[in-house]
């Protein structure tokens, strides 16, 4: 038997490898260029600075440290802005158009899919508990071959809130009964992961990636994978 009931992933980091670029002229030229072609015209700077002040003003709707914006609030004020009135389905092919212009690399990491198996095998849950827009992360979840993967998914987008706020974790555990007792969290960002999974009662396996936050060795894991040594996960997986 498994030594875990259920496993809690984070996704960017940590399943997947990713790259992005927000900051680069060419996604702000090309996606102005988009907007233009739904009769909402800007410049490449004009609607960096617009999309900027937006995320301001939707981030300062709420005085939690660790609310979360919804980004197809922004996508849909910013035709607004101009006189236009979007629908859903051209919100979210804006947000996609904007996140594949700025993406530079996405992959999954080659250990998901086996340790996977291994743990439905074992008859364990899986769960997906990410800081993540849901506009690109359902997407990518279905390029990266996973979207069905999961028991249940919290993305922050849609609960509006982030970790390591521990009321982000609870919503996971309430909503799907889950005992922390019996869950294990992995992820690769201290301050984040592990400190959702600490605040919560949830034992945590904290992996060292190419995109892992600052390190705080006042927030160690109860179980590190620290070297890239993927063969190792299984057995602190409890597997």
């Amino acid at each position: 038997m498994p030594q875990y009931k259920h496993y809690i992933f984070d996704l960017y980091g940590t399943l997947a490898d990713i790259r992005t670029d927000e900051g680069g002229r060419r996604l702000w030229q090309l996606t102005a260029l988009y907007y233009a072609q739904h009769d909402a015209a800007y410049t490449g700077p004009e609607l960096r600075r617009a999309y900027l002040r937006l995320c301001a003003a939707e981030q300062a709707k709420s005085p939690d440290t660790y609310y979360e914006l919804d980004l197809r609030r922004v996508f849909a004020a910013l035709y607004r802005e101009k006189g236009v009135a979007p629908d859903g389905r051209l919100v979210d092919d804006t947000a996609r158009f904007f996140r594949l212009t700025s993406t530079r690399k996405l992959r999954l990491y080659p250990w998901v899919l086996p340790v996977f198996t291994r743990i439905r095998e074992a008859g364990s849950g899986i769960y997906l508990l990410s800081n993540a827009q849901a506009c690109f992360t359902v997407p990518e979840l279905h390029a990266l071959g996973i979207a069905d993967a999961f028991d249940g998914v919290l993305l922050s987008s849609d609960e509006g809130v982030r970790k390591p706020a521990p009321a982000f974790m609870k919503r996971l555990l309430d909503r799907y009964g889950l005992d922390p007792a019996e869950c294990l969290m992995t992820g690769n960002d201290r301050r984040s992961d592990v400190a959702v999974a600490r605040s919560c009662g949830v034992d945590c396996l904290y992996l060292r990636t190419e995109t892992s936050g600052p390190d705080d060795p006042a927030l160690l894991a109860d179980r590190e994978l620290l070297n890239g040594d993927w063969a190792c996960l299984p057995v602190l997986l409890g597997l």
